[in-house]
């Protein structure tokens, strides 16, 4: 699928969404990766650096009960270790598409509840670029699969959510020249962290 069809798409299903009667409301997440174990193809020992955050149209089907349709940007930076003779750098942009459910219904006191988030994300565009002392290369479009899942506490419009993510992100026609052959690019990471989020 090119990728302004893609773009295309994700924008009519959201304002659609968004402008349904029972779309009362709207959440802001920000995740911090506290842990992260990643295989970058065509780079080797190397740190994957990520940010990410979430805005997502919530649905409510039952009192305890949400859907969500929700847009998430990631971004991640990529380095060689500085003893690589071909001293490659990464930087890759990703926009998904999220598709989610969430359940509050376990009360604690009057104004906290436990929550429990999870989710599909499904890449609809994406940029990346590598540049090495021999070579560089570009790509503009994507493909892949992420998920995420989490328990959290909600105290009114706050939540605060201990998460689990992972992401397969393979970006079209991006590789390295690694001792004299060529390798695709792709990413593969797993995390755990922390999520702030808002709901309005």
């Amino acid at each position: 699928m090119k990728s302004a069809l893609k773009k295309s798409i994700l924008a009519v299903f959201m304002l659609c969404f968004a402008t349904q009667a029972w779309a009362v409301k709207a959440k802001i997440r920000f995740l911090f990766p506290v842990s992260t174990k990643n295989v970058t193809d065509g780079f080797e020992n190397a740190e994957l650096r990520t940010s990410e955050f979430v805005l997502a149209f919530l649905l409510p089907v039952s009192r305890n009960t949400q859907l969500g349709l929700g847009y998430s940007y990631f971004n991640a930076r990529i380095e060689d270790p500085t003893s690589s003779s071909e001293g490659y750098k990464g930087i890759f942009r990703a926009h998904l598409m999220e598709l989610g459910a969430g359940y509050s219904g376990f009360e604690l006191t009057r104004n906290i509840s436990l929550l429990f988030d999870a989710s599909v994300r499904i890449p609809v565009s994406g940029q990346a670029e590598v540049k090495g002392n021999q070579d560089s290369a570009e790509a503009s479009s994507i493909s892949g699969m992420g998920y995420f899942f989490g328990p959290g506490v909600a105290y009114g419009k706050m939540e605060i959510i201990l998460f689990y993510q992972r992401r397969n992100l393979s970006f079209d026609d991006l590789t390295v020249l690694r001792k004299g052959k060529r390798q695709d690019v792709a990413l593969h990471s797993t995390e755990y962290g922390l999520g702030l989020g808002y709901t309005f």
